[in-house]
């Protein structure tokens, strides 16, 4: 439902939707540690996982994508999301979540 605006002029002012999550990376760590067997490290949010995590090779990737896009019902394309900087680190999973987030917001689910 849309609320008037202030002032003179009041017109129709759009739902903002749902309040975006607060802080996501707990949950990209808990999905991404659970696949590669170990807890990961906040402080390390911002670092390449393949340099923190023997483990995380391309294979793992392909895995974190389809772990990602159940943790939070996102749809990931394997070319369009460009893997090789989006799935980086749990920072940059974090900025891509978002936008899909985002996404799902203005578009639905059904896209």
């Amino acid at each position: 439902m849309s609320e008037l605006a202030p002032g003179p002029d009041a017109r129709p002012v759009p739902d903002a939707g749902p309040a975006p999550e607060p802080d996501l990376r707990p949950r990209i760590r808990a999905a991404l540690g659970g696949l590669l067997g170990t807890e990961l490290d906040p402080a390390a949010d911002a670092l390449p996982l393949g340099g923190v995590h023997a483990g995380y090779d391309s294979l793992a990737v392909i895995d974190s994508v389809g772990e990602i896009e159940r943790a939070f019902d996102v749809s990931i394309d394997l070319v369009d999301d460009d893997l090789r900087t989006t799935f980086a680190s749990v920072a940059a999973i974090e900025t891509l979540v978002r936008r899909k987030l985002a996404d799902q917001a203005v578009l639905g689910t059904g896209f």
